[in-house]
């Protein structure tokens, strides 16, 4: 059953769905059982608890969308909070699925499931995987699907507010007018660096900010951890397998090792790579097969002169071998169904429309033990590593739960080594504390202040540790003389950017009413020669600061005769003085992509409202402390 709901879940439906399960990863975490169940509140939604864990996985899902670098103006604190947010989100829209009735059918489910790569084998779903690897993550298949499910159902819900959402035609068109509206800005900008000589800050000063900003000023609280180690790969390393056992696992196997049929296959392509143009790709397709059903063309001809497949055009059209499950299912589908020397009619593919000739079939063919050795001993040693590990984690975890004041007795029965990392802080570690997980595990209330050892936790696939404080280091105060000329730094760049400000200002309001540059001069802060000269511009373009064109087009219209005068403070501290001196009306003609667009933008709108009007009507209590 599965393996049919797989065959027809391929193409962007396919990568829609995969897209959607990694929202129960992300806020349920696959690895729940390693990393141990939520023991702290985030918040309660109208009665129903969020474990810390929960909102830790969605901070960490989205730690990793960013990667090393944080948008500007984000850090962790901000981030953390939209993680609390976007689960407070999430249930809330839980329960509004629940109070509805809503629930995704089974067959929903079963195509999911089957469409994630993480559950295929050779490009299919295989039960065996799928089991294998919800066992590996500890994990109950019900409780699994049940998540699959859960979040099917929010996507139903989601779509249903996205979905129907639209723009009317007119408001579209203004809305498209002031996105293509150009304006034709003159732009002087105050630098900060000019202006820090005239800036001086006392050593009272900086005594003062100190003592009024101690909290910021504190070392990193740091732990070393003592910890087991387990990895797949080294338990692999010990596996031995003589011909014999490998030949019987052959024998078990035997459909593993099979050269799969191909088929020798040559085609016609018309592309559509515009919707809109798929009656006219199909009319050009046909008129192609009606010249190779008459005979005034051969198949090679038409391949070489009308193919939108070039590469395959020099060759008459030939693609060599076409082996199933490593192209598209409609073209699979078109070629399975022809012999040896047959030609299609015109169907229609994942590429656009398609007249496709098999010149010959390979049938498969079972590869012997000999030929396929190297695969089948690589085939087995991951089997059995792989259940080694599943073995030994699922026994260590065992142990150091259950003798949790230390890791000697887990590591003696194992066979592991106690090892030791560095030094290591909230932020930043060194070989396993490089993983945010070891370090979340290591400042968690039950490990560095009980002094338990912490839960399983899977670090990657086949690699898991346990880890325990070895030693800790509380933050502390550091000295006023080792952080003065940071704070100093800190108070010139201050009051640079206050002088900047104030100079700008006051040249804005001379230029407002001189309706000139030329007091640039007169101010000594400037020439009409720094001024640049932008003419007309857009609202995206790449040479304005998002400061200067959120400034720019919120400016009115300027009187006849005269140029409206504005400013902007930049993120660098630098001040730009604003001119517009025209606006050049936008072109409302609208394409399918900017209807696309703005209903899109109307559909999250509405789903914010949606989301707005259950929290407004909730009752909400957070707990960040616990975070």
């Amino acid at each position: 059953m599965l393996q049919t709901i797989h065959d027809k879940a391929k193409g962007w439906v396919a990568y829609a769905i995969v897209g959607l399960i990694t929202i129960p990863f992300a806020l349920f975490g696959i690895n729940s059982y390693f990393e141990g169940g939520g023991k702290l509140v985030a918040a309660t939604v109208n009665g129903e608890d969020i474990p810390v864990q929960a909102v830790q996985n969605a901070l960490l899902e989205m730690k990793q969308q960013f990667g090393d670098q944080l948008p500007p103006g984000m850090d962790d604190a901000i981030l953390k909070n939209s993680a609390l947010e976007s689960v407070i989100n999430q249930t809330l829209i839980q329960q509004k699925i629940r109070e509805g009735g809503y629930r995704a059918s089974d067959q929903e489910v079963q195509k999911t499931i089957a469409s994630i790569p993480a559950f295929q084998k050779d490009g299919k779903f295989d039960l065996d995987t799928y089991n294998n690897f919800l066992k590996m993550q500890r994990r109950e298949t019900s409780e699994f699907e049940f998540q699959v499910r859960d979040d099917l159902s929010q996507q139903q819900l989601r779509s249903a507010v996205l979905d129907t959402a639209f723009l009317p035609k007119a408001e579209a068109e203004q809305y498209q007018s002031l996105r293509n509206q150009q304006r034709d800005l003159e732009l002087f900008t105050l630098k900060t660096a000019d202006f820090q000589s005239q800036v001086q800050v006392s050593d009272e000063q900086v005594a003062q900010y100190y003592e009024q900003n101690k909290a910021s000023f504190m070392t990193d609280e740091k732990v070393q951890l003592s910890y087991l180690e387990l990895k797949r790969d080294d338990l692999a390393a010990g596996i031995t397998a003589d011909d014999a056992t490998l030949q019987k696992w052959f024998d078990d196997n035997a459909d593993q090792y099979v050269q799969p049929e191909e088929r020798m296959a040559s085609h016609i392509l018309v592309s559509v790579e515009d919707p809109a143009k798929d009656a006219e790709a199909k009319k050009r397709i046909d008129a192609l097969y009606a010249d190779l059903q008459a005979g005034t063309r051969t198949f090679e001809d038409i391949a070489r002169t009308d193919s939108d497949d070039k590469l395959a055009a020099e060759k008459g059209g030939a693609l060599g071998a076409v082996v199933m499950g490593d192209w598209g299912p409609e073209f699979e589908k078109a070629v399975i169904a022809l012999k040896a020397g047959e030609t299609s009619q015109p169907v229609k593919t994942e590429a656009g429309y398609e007249i496709i000739r098999v010149t010959e079939v390979k049938p498969a063919v079972q590869k012997t033990f000999a030929e396929a050795r190297a695969d089948i001993e690589a085939d087995y040693r991951k089997e059995q590593a792989d259940k080694a590990f599943l073995d030994k984690a699922e026994n260590l975890g065992r142990l150091v739960y259950e003798q949790d004041g230390d890791l000697a007795p887990a590591a003696q029965e194992t066979g592991l080594k106690v090892q030791q990392t560095d030094w290591l802080s909230r932020v930043q570690g060194q070989g396993i504390a490089t993983d945010e997980k070891v370090r979340a595990a290591a400042f968690d209330e039950d490990v560095l202040k009980s002094g338990k050892n912490s839960d399983l936790l899977e670090l990657a696939d086949g690699h898991a540790v346990v880890v325990r404080i070895a030693n800790h280091e509380a933050a502390t105060q550091k000295p006023l003389d080792t952080v003065k000329e940071e704070i100093r730094t800190g108070l010139l760049t201050q009051e640079a950017r206050k002088l900047t400000a104030q100079k700008g200002e006051e040249l804005l309001k001379k230029l407002s009413e001189t309706q000139s540059w030329a007091a640039l001069a007169e101010t000594g802060l400037g020439t009409e020669t720094a001024v640049e000269k932008l003419g007309l511009v857009g609202r995206t373009v790449s040479k304005l600061t998002p400061e200067v064109a959120a400034k720019a087009f919120a400016m009115n219209h300027p009187a006849e005769g005269k140029s409206s005068w504005s400013s902007a403070a930049l993120a660098n501290g630098d001040y730009a003085i604003i001119v517009l001196k025209a606006i050049k009306a936008g072109d409302t003609a609208l394409d399918e992509s900017a209807n696309a667009i703005y209903s899109q933008t109307v559909g999250q709108r509405e789903l914010g409202a949606m989301l707005q009007g259950l929290r407004e009507s909730a009752e909400v209590v957070t707990h960040p402390e616990n975070l």
